[in-house]
């Protein structure tokens, strides 16, 4: 399972973060995976969670 700091950190940085239309959430909680509309609440439907986030490891 994803920390928070996790998805917080692959949802500013991935390229195919779509907004899931939670407004107020994105304005108090910030850009994260959990308020992208390709996030279903356990996992990346399109499956680039990992990558992204391996990505981030070679910065």
């Amino acid at each position: 399972m994803a920390s928070k700091e996790q998805l917080k950190l692959v949802g500013l940085t991935c390229n195919h973060y779509s907004s899931s239309g939670m407004t107020a959430s994105i304005i108090n909680y910030g850009r994260s995976c959990e308020n992208c509309e390709k996030w279903d609440g356990k996992k990346c439907t399109i499956n680039v969670f990992d990558k992204t986030l391996a990505g981030l490891d070679q910065g």
